[in-house]
C-alpha cells in the first residue's frame, strides 16, 4: 500500500487535488458495487464453512479481508490473472482457489477496489475530465493494483508540467533528511542502516504520565517555542498525533486553554447514529427476553419522548429490579412505546410494534430504517439478518480544517501535509509508531511466500508491512527542518502501563543509546526544572483520604431511622436484611437508607441472588399450599416445568440458547433440592400451609417487615416458619452456636408483637408453638431454633442462638436513632468471621465503606 497519496492537477486551472476514491469514481462514472459477501458465503461450501457456522460475522470479515488482499495483489483486479497450477495440493491451494472462486461468482469487489477495477477496464474517452497526475515517482510499497492504476492514468492523461511539479514539491516536506545533527541522521537512516550518532539538541525526549499530561505539555512547549523566538509563529510547529480518541479530546482542550490555534483537525466531527441505535435496541428487546442493558439504554436515548431525568430514573430502576415504577405513570406517546416493548414471535407482530414506536417518535426517522428490515423478512424472523441490517452506522469524522496560522496536526497514518521547523511526536509508547501489522486472515507467512513464488501474486508479508510502517515513520520525521521533541506516556488513561514503542526503540538505537537513558522523565523532576512553565494544583491533604474522627464515631445529629418514611410520615419499616447490614456496618446501612449505592450497568448474570430466587420459586411451584407427603416420582416429573416457570418469572434472559449449559446444571440442582425437600416433608409429616408469608411487627417500637418462604404445620401442632437459603449449613450453624444469628430472633419478635393480622399471627395467638428454621439447599439441612427440639430430620440450636446479635442490635438501634454512626475498623471483617460466624457481605466490594474505615483495633494488632 503506497505511502504518498496520488495527486492530480487540473490542466485548465492548475488546481491540485488528492485523487480520492470518490473523485475517481465520479470522473469515470463507476457504477455502484453490489457486494454482499455474507450471502455468497452462506450459499456455497468452502474450507471455512465450519468457522462460518460458529462465528458467521467474524468469518465473513476475515474472508472479505483475504479476498481484498488477493485482489490488491493482482495488476488488473481480475481473478483470471491468477493461476494456481504451480501450487501443491493442500490447505494453501484450497483456500486460494476458494477465494478466487468466490471472487468469480460474486463478479464484484468492495469499494474502493470496485471503482478502480472499473477504471482499469474503461476507455480514456469515458473520463469526464483529465486526471493529470502530479508526481511521477512510484512508491516502493504500492501494491500491484495501485501501480497499475497509476500507470494507466499516466498513459491516458499524462503528467503535470515540470514547473508545476517543482513548485508543488517546494511546498511539501522533504522525503529525505534535511535537518542538522542527530535529527538529520534519523531522517536519513531510520530503519535503513545500522550507523549510529550521538544525541544532540535537535532531538529531545520526555516521559509524561498519560495522554492528558502529554497534551498539556505539548501545548506549553508550543507556547514556549513561540515566546522564546525559536519559531516565528504557531504555523512553524507540527504535532504528530496518534489516532486515539484520548488525544482527539485532550489536545483541543489543552490548546484552547492557552489560546493557540490548531490546524489540520477534522472539519466535521464524528456523529452518532441515534436512529440506528434505537432500532438496534428495539430489535434486542422485541426478540426477547429483553436484556436489562438494552431496556435501560433505550430509556436514556435522546430520541425518547420523556425528559432526560425521567429516562435516567427509569434506567436506574430497570438495572436495579428489571422493571420501572416510574414508567407505569407515563402516558401518551411514552405509553405507546412502553406498551410495544414485548417479545414479537411473528413478522406481523414485530413490524406492528416497530411501527407503533416509529409513530410515537415522528422526528426520529425510524420509518425509512424499518423498510429494509421488512423487505428482508419473509414468513419467519431471521434475527441475525435483522440485527445486521439495523446496526447503527455512525458518521466518521470527515475533512480537514487546515489553515495557515495554526499549529499543524499530522495524523498517525499519513505523511505530513506541510513542513515545519519544530515537530512534536506524541504517544511514543504502546502499539504505534509504527503500529505492528496483524497476521493475514487466511494465509500463514510461509504460505504467502509460496503463493507469491508460484503464482506471480504480490501478497504483502508481515516483514513488508513492518518495513512500510517504519518508512512511513521516517517520512513523518522528515517534516521537521530543525528539531523534534518526542513524548512518551508511561500509561494510558486507565492507568495501564505502556511498553516502549518500536519507533522509540529504533530512534534510541540509531542514537547509540537505550530508550530509558534518552528519555527524561519529568515526573521525577521538580516543575521549576522543566523545559516549560507549569502550574501544578496543590496536593490534596492526606492523599485524598477522608478525615476520620479519632474515636471512629460520626455524629450526624438526627434520627437516622427516619431517613425513610412511609406515606403517613412515620418511620419506614426495617427488613431483616437491612438490620443484618446494620449489624455488620452502620455506614453501609446508612448508605442503603439513603439509596446511595453503586449501580454499574452490566449484563444479567447468574449470580447468587438470581440462583437463590430461582430455587425458591421452584420449591414454591412444586410444593404449593396443601402439600402433604408428596410422591417423589410425581415431584420429579414436574421439576423441569417448575424450573421453566421460575426462569420465565425471575430470569427470562436465562431461557436464551446460549445459557443451555447453565440451565442443565440448574435442572440437576433442582431435582436434588426437590427430592430432599420432599423427603423432609414426608419424614416429618408436615403439611404446607402457605408460601411467601408476609411478616411485620413493632418490637420495642422498631417497625419490622419481612417475608418467610414457607409455613409448615407439623403433626404435633407446631408451626415451622422456614427460610430457604441457597447455601450450606456450616456457616449458619456456627453463627447460631455463637449466639449471633439475627433472623430467627427477628421472626419471633414479629410474631410476638405483630403489626397486622395474618394466618400465622392467628395461629400464634391461638397458642400454636412457632418454630423458626433455615433450610440450606446445598446440603439439604434444616436448622431450627430451640423450639424445634425433638423434630425428625432437623438440627435444633440452643436458646441463646440470637442473644449476642440482639444485644448488639439494640445498641446500634439506639445509636442510629440518636444520629450516631460507628465506623468500621480494618479488622472487622476478620473479627466478624472468626468471633461471630458472620460473613460480612456489607464490607465486601464497597469502596465508600472501605474509604471510611478506621485502623485496626489496637488490641487486635
Amino acid at each position: 500500500m503506497q505511502i504518498d497519496p496520488l495527486m492530480t492537477v487540473s490542466p485548465g486551472t492548475g488546481a491540485i487535488r488528492h485523487l480520492t476514491d470518490d473523485l475517481l469514481a465520479e470522473v469515470y462514472l463507476a457504477p455502484f458495487a453490489d457486494f454482499d459477501i455474507a450471502a455468497a458465503l452462506g450459499a456455497r461450501p468452502a474450507p471455512w464453512s465450519d468457522s462460518l457456522d460458529a462465528a458467521p460475522e467474524a468469518t465473513a470479515r476475515a474472508v472479505e479481508a483475504g479476498l481484498v488482499a488477493v485482489a490488491r495483489a493482482t495488476s488488473a483486479l481480475d481473478p483470471r490473472e491468477v493461476g494456481t497450477g504451480g501450487l501443491p495440493d493442500g490447505r494453501m491451494r484450497r483456500h486460494l482457489e476458494a477465494l478466487l472462486s468466490l471472487w468469480r461468482d460474486l463478479d464484484a469487489l468492495p469499494e474502493p477496489l470496485a471503482s478502480r477495477a472499473h477504471v482499469l477496464r474503461s476507455d480514456a474517452a469515458l473520463a469526464l475530465e483529465p486526471l493529470v497526475l502530479l508526481d511521477p515517482e512510484p512508491c516502493a510499497f504500492a501494491d500491484p493494483s495501485e501501480r497499475s492504476l497509476r500507470e494507466t492514468l499516466i498513459r491516458r492523461h499524462g503528467l503535470a508540467p515540470a514547473p508545476v511539479l517543482k513548485a508543488w514539491r517546494a511546498r511539501q516536506p522533504a522525503r529525505d533528511g534535511t535537518a542538522p545533527g542527530a535529527l538529520g541522521h534519523l531522517q536519513a537512516g531510520l530503519g535503513r542502516n545500522a550507523a549510529t550518532t550521538a544525541i544532540d539538541e535537535t532531538v529531545a525526549c520526555f516521559g509524561l504520565r498519560d495522554p492528558r499530561d502529554e497534551a498539556d505539555f505539548a501545548a506549553a512547549l508550543c507556547q514556549r517555542l513561540v515566546d522564546d523566538g525559536k519559531v516565528a509563529g504557531p504555523q512553524e510547529i507540527g504535532l504528530l498525533v496518534p489516532e486515539d480518541r484520548a488525544y482527539a479530546i485532550a489536545l483541543p482542550e489543552a490548546f484552547d486553554r492557552i489560546g493557540m490555534p490548531l490546524s489540520g483537525g477534522q472539519a466535521q466531527p464524528a456523529c452518532r447514529d441515534p436512529a440506528g441505535e434505537v432500532l438496534s435496541l428495539l430489535l434486542a428487546i422485541l426478540e426477547g427476553p429483553a436484556p436489562r442493558t438494552a431496556l435501560a439504554s433505550l430509556m436514556v436515548s435522546p430520541l425518547m419522548p420523556w425528559p432526560r431525568a425521567t429516562g435516567r430514573a427509569m434506567a436506574r430502576e430497570i438495572m436495579d429490579r428489571g422493571t420501572s415504577r416510574t414508567a407505569k405513570a407515563l402516558d401518551g406517546p411514552a405509553r405507546a412505546i412502553l406498551d410495544a416493548l414485548r417479545p414479537a414471535e411473528t413478522p406481523n407482530r414485530l413490524f406492528a410494534r416497530l411501527g407503533q414506536v416509529a409513530a410515537a417518535l415522528p422526528e426520529a426517522g425510524l420509518h425509512p430504517r424499518i423498510g429494509p428490515l421488512r423487505a428482508a423478512t419473509t414468513d419467519t424472523l431471521d434475527w441475525r439478518v435483522l440485527h445486521r441490517l439495523a446496526a447503527p452506522a455512525p458518521q466518521d469524522a470527515t475533512g480537514h480544517d487546515r489553515f495557515v496560522e495554526g499549529v499543524s496536526l499530522f495524523p498517525e497514518r499519513a505523511v505530513p501535509w506541510r513542513p515545519v521547523r519544530q515537530l512534536v511526536v506524541l504517544g511514543l509508547t504502546g502499539r504505534r509508531w509504527p503500529r505492528p501489522p496483524g497476521n493475514d486472515p487466511v494465509f500463514t507467512e510461509g504460505e504467502i511466500a509460496a503463493i507469491n513464488a508460484a503464482t506471480g501474486l504480490v501478497l504483502p508479508g508481515r516483514r513488508t508491512r513492518i518495513a512500510r510502517g517504519i518508512e512511513l515513520f521516517r517520512r513523518q520525521l522528515c517534516a521537521a527542518t530543525e528539531a523534534v521533541t518526542l513524548l512518551a506516556p508511561a500509561c494510558d488513561l486507565r492507568g495501564d502501563r505502556l511498553p516502549v514503542s518500536t519507533g522509540l526503540a529504533l530512534i534510541a538505537h540509531a542514537l547509540g543509546t537505550e530508550p530509558g537513558r534518552m528519555l527524561r522523565d519529568l515526573r521525577s523532576e521538580r516543575p521549576d526544572t522543566w523545559p516549560v512553565r507549569a502550574h501544578l494544583p496543590p496536593a490534596i491533604p492526606g492523599g485524598g483520604a477522608p478525615a476520620l474522627p479519632p474515636d471512629g464515631v460520626m455524629h450526624l445529629g438526627s434520627d437516622l431511622l427516619r431517613l425513610r418514611e412511609d406515606a403517613e410520615g412515620d418511620r419506614a419499616p426495617q427488613s431483616p436484611s437491612r438490620l443484618e447490614t446494620l449489624l455488620v456496618s452502620p455506614l453501609a446501612w446508612l448508605l442503603d437508607e439513603l439509596d446511595a449505592r453503586d449501580r454499574p450497568w452490566a449484563p444479567e448474570a447468574l449470580d447468587v441472588l438470581t440462583l437463590g430466587a430461582i430455587m425458591h420459586r421452584v420449591l414454591e411451584y412444586l410444593f404449593p399450599e396443601g402439600t402433604r407427603s408428596p410422591d417423589p416420582r410425581e415431584i420429579a416429573s414436574r421439576v423441569a416445568d417448575a424450573l421453566d416457570r421460575a426462569i420465565a418469572r425471575d430470569a427470562r434472559w436465562l431461557a436464551a440458547p446460549e445459557w443451555q449449559t447453565e440451565r442443565d446444571s440448574l435442572l440437576r440442582e433442582a431435582h436434588e433440592v426437590a427430592a430432599a425437600w420432599a423427603a423432609f416433608l414426608t419424614e416429618t409429616g408436615a403439611e404446607v400451609l402457605h408460601t411467601e408469608i408476609e411478616l411485620q411487627g413493632d418490637p420495642g417500637g422498631l417497625l419490622l417487615r419481612g417475608q418467610a418462604d414457607c409455613l409448615l404445620r407439623l403433626p404435633d401442632g407446631r408451626i415451622l416458619v422456614v427460610d430457604h437459603k441457597r447455601s450450606r449449613a456450616t456457616t449458619r450453624r456456627d453463627r447460631m452456636a455463637r449466639g449471633w444469628d439475627l433472623q430467627v430472633a427477628l421472626y419471633r419478635a414479629m410474631l410476638e408483637r405483630p403489626g397486622a393480622e395474618t394466618e400465622l399471627t392467628r395461629l400464634a395467638a391461638g397458642g400454636a408453638r412457632i418454630v423458626t428454621a433455615y433450610h440450606t439447599l446445598r446440603d439439604a439441612t434444616v436448622l431450627t431454633d430451640a423450639q424445634g427440639t425433638g423434630l425428625p430430620g432437623v438440627e435444633p440450636a440452643g436458646e441463646d442462638a440470637s442473644v449476642n446479635a440482639m444485644a448488639a442490635l439494640a445498641c446500634l438501634i439506639k445509636e442510629v436513632g440518636g444520629g450516631t454512626i460507628r465506623l468500621n475498623r480494618a479488622d472487622d471483617a476478620k473479627r466478624l468471621q472468626k468471633e461471630c460466624g458472620i460473613t460480612p457481605y456489607a464490607l465486601k466490594d464497597n469502596a465508600f465503606v472501605t474509604a471510611f474505615t478506621m485502623p485496626a483495633s489496637e488490641d487486635q494488632e
